[in-house]
């Protein structure tokens, strides 16, 4: 299943050139990626805009059980944003880096072709795409 922006993008018609296959995996990733990008809105008065998204984890603290309160928000928007991705977990990798302790990494499986596949993905830090 494509979301609206992803048949927009891979749209096939003639004189636009063969359009590129969907890949469901790389769909997903791309979805989770965009959540924890956007950050939730809230406009005067307490209106609530926007909740697609996630607030900075730089703004939760710096230990564990922070990181962990983080991660149960980040499953609540992916069951909420992306349900291609079923039964959904996260696992908090220990870096033993000062800067970065822990990555996070998101689990489950994807329907690609009738078949339930396996996801994996760690979630990139600014600092590892430099």
């Amino acid at each position: 299943m494509q979301f609206l922006m992803e048949r927009l993008v891979n749209r096939s018609e003639p004189g636009m050139g063969q359009a590129p296959p969907f890949d469901p995996i790389g769909a997903v990733a791309a979805q989770i990626q965009r959540i924890v990008e956007c950050r939730p809105y809230v406009g005067l008065g307490g209106a609530r805009v926007c909740d697609f998204g996630m607030p900075p984890i730089v703004d939760t603290g710096i230990g564990l059980p922070d990181h962990e309160r983080f991660g149960a928000r980040l499953l609540e928007a992916i069951a909420r944003f992306e349900p291609r991705l079923r039964a959904p977990r996260l696992e908090w990798l220990a870096t033993g880096r000062a800067l970065k302790p822990y990555a996070l990494v998101v689990h489950g499986t994807v329907q690609v072709d009738d078949q339930s596949s396996t996801f994996r993905f760690e979630l990139p830090c600014p600092d590892d795409l430099a």
